[in-house]
């Protein structure tokens, strides 16, 4: 049954059944109904709706009705008769509007999302200031995000440590984590007598050990005296255990005297072990007899505990409470309340503190799913950091209310009364299956698709790791990746290389940087990432139109960020030593046409050493006139062909206009490939438009890789480059 329906289920009896003179089928189906004995509360209020003549009575009969079947976790008949009671008493409902809240709570169990968050926001037009409406209409939202995305935990009911009886929160007693005691309801407890709550035994602690098969042994009461042992008479629960695993803490519930049986008295007591047994338990003075201070959970080589109580100076129900012990006085002292970053007007029960600090603990308060939901937290200094909830499948539309794991593993048992279970409240366990990731892929040249073994890839990460790798003869690579991690792949190929056709000689550029990013990637996944080397050409690669002020070596603006291309080959590729070569067209004498073509690819170098780039990785030379341009199959591929058949518009510009002096067809027809844009052809040109043009393209600054073999020497500073590139 849901744990806050066993808080306040006699309240609920009194308000909506009091002051109606009932029948003695009604009155003894109420009895049940407030012990929490749902069959016979709706066996009895079967016969009783038979014979009671009163429809407003009838009404409210048929309520408690839905309520046992919800007691009784069978949520789809609660369902029915919350929507006769919805649909015959629409009076009721706008004076009782907590049949839509509680509709809303059967509906969520049976995974209705969307019904269930109608029932929500017709109960929140009905009282607008409660945020339970609210709250239920958001946590339906996030149930059907979380369904639809869980996280990678599995759970899976352990069966062998579950009865048809309430089974619950389970805690390790081994440092191997072979040995557990949970609180368990089942026939065989010394308390015989009948729970006010739930109609079963009043619980004992019970142990179990797993066996090397991996079968846990037939729980059994833990041993020890019954009058001053830790299973007594009364109800026993909630075990704790300390660092050395020899000292047993637990809560023991009890009825006040003198006053109604639901109201209890909880405490937390210890035993220390004796060979199998558990010797007296002493009850720790927290708190007064009165009060419930219950769940243990110890911290910090036990001088720190976390408990459950109701004491004054919570936030509203049960809130989770810190104490300290003192080594002196052998007593907890310093009794303070976590406040309301953690509790809640609600109720937060069953902490947990995991190896690495983290508190984990069930809440009936913050936005969940279920009825209560697990939730974590860490302590930041001296305060508390946001409350996540652990999500689907740790948490379910039931009531999910416990947590513990095996130190730093992600792996334990968690209670909950969710639906594949063999009792009501049941052990489940859970585990976080090893995140496997890797990149794979396979080095090629860029142009004829040929593998290249022995190329170099290398992998860096946001996490500031770095990895490199040889290719194998198959061309491939394979890194293991990190969860919740950025890396940049790239390959060079400094070798020679051998394949199938023989020995490849060819030099390449490094690889453009590839970006594999495994943030939010909650499954193993092999990424398939495919590097491409580009082969470094024998002759010039001409820069993408550098321009210069008329007659000058200054560079514009726009080039200097078509420079910064090149300073990208360069960080690329740190091996490499390069000329930058500059040329002119024809028209002028050929002398000052070098000395112009000089300055311009000094200015060129002078702007990549302002960058960064090494002053002893270049060489400016100045071909003027001398080196008119060949057009190659390479240059027409690249500017007459397909996609990028409009290339080089080559313009004029006037005051007024921008003129073509060449279409993209004079272009293709006038420079094919073979012929070099010298004096002669271009004088043969047609046009005074395609001699511009060929003007044009011999006014260019190229860079040559010299050398492969560029090992650190002085790196220039700004402070080298001339002040009118700066």
């Amino acid at each position: 049954m849901r744990l806050n329906r066993l808080f306040t289920v006699l309240m609920l009896v009194a308000l909506t059944l009091g002051g109606f003179a009932q029948h003695k089928t009604t009155q003894k189906a109420d009895k049940a109904f407030g012990k929490g004995l749902w069959n016979a509360a709706i066996e009895n209020y079967k016969l009783a709706l038979k014979k009671e003549k009163d429809n407003e009575l009838k009404l409210k009969i048929m309520y408690n009705m839905a309520q046992s079947y919800a007691g009784a976790r069978e949520y789809r008949n609660a369902i029915t008769w919350f929507k006769k009671v919805e649909r015959k008493g629409k009076v009721f409902i706008s004076t009782n509007p907590i049949v839509l809240l509680q509709m809303g709570n059967a509906y969520k169990s049976m995974d209705q999302y969307e019904d269930a968050m109608n029932s929500f926001k017709a109960y929140s037009d009905l009282k607008p200031d409660d945020e339970r409406g609210k709250k239920g209409a958001k946590s339906c939202e996030l149930a059907i995000k979380w369904t639809n995305k869980p996280t990678r935990y599995k759970v899976e009911n352990v069966r062998q440590l579950n009865s048809k009886y309430d089974d619950a929160v389970p805690v390790y007693t081994n440092k191997r984590y072979k040995e557990i005691v949970f609180q368990s309801y089942r026939l065989g407890a010394e308390g015989k007598g009948e729970n006010d709550v739930n109609g079963q035994a009043y619980p004992d602690i019970y142990a179990t050990k797993l066996s090397k098969d991996g079968k846990w042994s037939n729980p059994l009461p833990v041993e020890g005296d019954p009058k001053i042992g830790v299973n007594t008479k009364y109800a026993e629960g909630a075990p704790a255990m300390n660092a050395k695993m020899n000292e047993l803490f637990f809560t023991r519930c009890k009825n006040i005297e003198g006053k109604v049986k639901a109201e209890k008295s909880c405490q937390i007591l210890s035993a220390k072990k004796r060979g199998k047994a558990y010797g007296e338990a002493i009850q720790l003075a927290i708190g007064g007899d009165s009060l419930i201070v219950a769940h243990p959970a110890l911290t910090n080589k036990d001088q720190t505990m976390y408990f459950v109580s109701n004491m004054k100076g919570g936030q509203g129900g049960k809130d989770i409470w810190v104490a300290d012990f003192d080594k002196k006085k052998k007593t907890w002292v310093n009794v303070r309340n976590l406040g309301p970053g953690v509790n809640t007007a609600g109720d937060e029960l069953y902490p947990f503190v995991h190896a690495d600090g983290t508190l984990y603990f069930s809440s009936n308060g913050h936005v969940g799913i279920g009825g209560f939901d697990i939730f974590k937290v860490e302590k930041l200094k001296d305060e508390w950091g946001p409350v996540i909830n652990m999500k689907v499948p740790i948490n379910s539309s039931a009531d999910d209310i416990s947590i513990v794991f095996e130190a730093v593993a992600e792996k334990g048992y968690l209670t909950s009364n969710r639906g594949g279970g063999r009792g009501r409240m049941d052990v489940w366990s859970f585990n976080l299956p090893k995140l496997v990731l890797f990149v794979t892929g396979v080095v090629k040249d860029k142009f004829t698709r040929v593998i290249l073994p022995n190329s170099k890839v290398t992998m860096t990460g946001s996490d500031g790791s770095s990895v490199e790798a040889i290719t194998d003869e198959t061309g491939g690579y394979k890194f293991k990746l990190m969860p919740n991690t950025t890396y940049q792949i790239q390959a060079d190929n400094e070798m020679t290389s051998t394949n199938q056709y023989g020995t490849v000689s060819k030099k390449y550029f490094a690889s453009e940087k590839a970006l594999i990013s495994t943030i939010g990637v909650e499954e193993s996944k092999t990424f398939v990432q495919d590097l491409e080397l580009e082969p470094i050409p024998p002759g010039g690669i001409e820069l993408p139109n550098i321009v210069y002020a008329f007659n000058s070596h200054l560079l514009m603006d726009e080039s200097k960020l078509k420079l910064n291309v090149l300073v990208g080959v360069m960080e690329a590729n740190p091996t490499l030593v390069i000329e930058l070569g500059s040329h002119t067209d024809y028209r002028g004498s050929a002398a000052y046409n070098r000395n112009l073509a000089q300055k311009r690819a000094q200015s060129a170098v002078d702007y990549l050493i302002f960058k960064g780039v090494a002053k002893d990785r270049m060489e400016a030379k100045g071909y003027g006139e001398d080196a008119p341009k060949p057009i190659d199959s390479s240059y027409v591929a690249k500017n007459f062909t397909g996609k990028n058949a409009n290339p080089r518009n080559f313009t004029t510009v006037t005051k007024k206009k921008k003129t073509v002096i060449a279409s993209v067809q004079e272009q293709i027809a006038a420079f094919v490939v073979g012929v070099t844009l010298d004096e002669k052809f271009i004088t043969s040109l047609a046009t005074e438009g395609l001699q511009e043009c060929a003007h044009q393209m011999n006014r260019r600054t190229e860079f040559r890789v010299l050398r492969t073999d560029y090992k650190p020497g002085q790196t220039a500073t700004a402070d080298e480059a001339t002040e009118e590139n700066k």
